[in-house]
């Protein structure tokens, strides 16, 4: 079994707009045994093709600049061929890729003509494993307790690790914080198909075969009972959402009757299944949810001290 965990540095927190400048790649074999080995690595610094701006609060967290891209930097278009030959066939792993670091790496290929299969993997999430681990926990201070990055590991082996916010040094935490949650609770746990990519904008969850809307008014209720609960919802997010994604128009139209039948017949579904919030929420806040009556520009979010807090 073999499982490629990755992670990015960019230039800011709009999946749609910012660029990646650093993409990391580690690939673990899970042997018979059990043992886990980490058998090859990629370790790009990136150069966005154009003009583009790093911020000061973004460079003082990955401490990468414009200059430095510019001596060292490559092509997104020059190590795709690499990319998807090492990612193939393989699971993913990440922390917080679901929320974040999969859909900016969707956009940046997308900008460049260019594509990945992000659909028929298994996902593994360790942010959002995390949060589920350690649901309802409190610290000293009755506080809720942290699950970044760095505050995981160092439940998990007693002490931070050295050179975070550097995507390399990032994933090989990821895979020590995974190994880890496995080791606790197994890899039936781990596997959650919640977790499956659908739609890059933060519309669509997948979960036991249905499509649910994971955000916005109606978060939790199945495309199916969407078109009995508010039908002009459904046309909304199609017809009027700027941010739409257009594989989430795809997925969504022929419920509407505007292409062919859905693979699923609408009846069957469960209606306002719990699904929970898309990860990534603490990291960016780049789509916050709308409802059909929104009339307001968006204004592209600053980033934070939360948000650059996540490793």
């Amino acid at each position: 079994m073999q499982i490629v965990c990755f992670d990015t540095e960019t230039t800011g927190l709009d999946v749609q707009r910012d660029y990646i400048i650093q993409l990391s790649l580690v690939k673990v074999e899970i042997k018979p045994d059990g043992e886990w080995e980490n058998i090859d690595t990629r370790d790009w610094y990136i150069l966005p093709e154009g003009s583009f701006v790093i911020p000061a609060e973004a460079e003082a967290v990955h401490h990468i600049s414009k200059s430095f891209l510019q001596e060292h930097g490559v092509s997104l278009q020059s190590i795709y061929d690499d990319l998807i030959a090492f990612t193939d066939g393989c699971d993913i792993l990440s922390y917080n890729g679901n929320g974040f670091d999969a859909p900016i790496l969707h956009y940046n290929l997308s900008r460049i003509g260019k594509g990945f299969v992000f659909d028929g993997r298994t996902w593994y999430d360790a942010l959002q494993l995390e949060r589920i681990h350690t649901a309802g926990q409190v610290d000293a201070n009755g506080e809720k307790i942290p699950n970044n990055l760095t505050a995981a590991y160092t439940r998990y082996y007693g002490h931070p690790f050295e050179g975070a916010h550097n995507s390399l040094d990032d994933v090989l935490a990821t895979i020590e914080v995974f190994k880890a949650q496995v080791a606790a609770h197994g890899w039936q746990w781990a596997q959650r198909d919640e977790f499956s990519f659908i739609s890059f904008d933060r519309w669509l969850q997948r979960k036991t075969g249905y499509y649910y809307l994971a955000q916005g008014a109606h978060r939790g209720e199945s495309i199916e009972s969407m078109l009995r609960v508010d039908r002009s919802y459904l046309e909304w997010i199609v017809d009027k959402c700027k941010w739409t994604d257009p594989q989430t128009r795809e997925i969504i139209a022929p419920y509407l009757g505007r292409l062919s039948a859905p693979a699923v017949t609408p009846a069957s579904a469960p209606a306002a299944s719990p699904v929970s919030a898309p990860a990534g929420q603490e990291k960016t806040a780049v789509k916050p949810a709308l409802k059909p009556s929104s009339g307001k520009k968006k204004q592209k979010p600053a980033i934070t001290d939360a948000d650059l807090s996540l490793f």
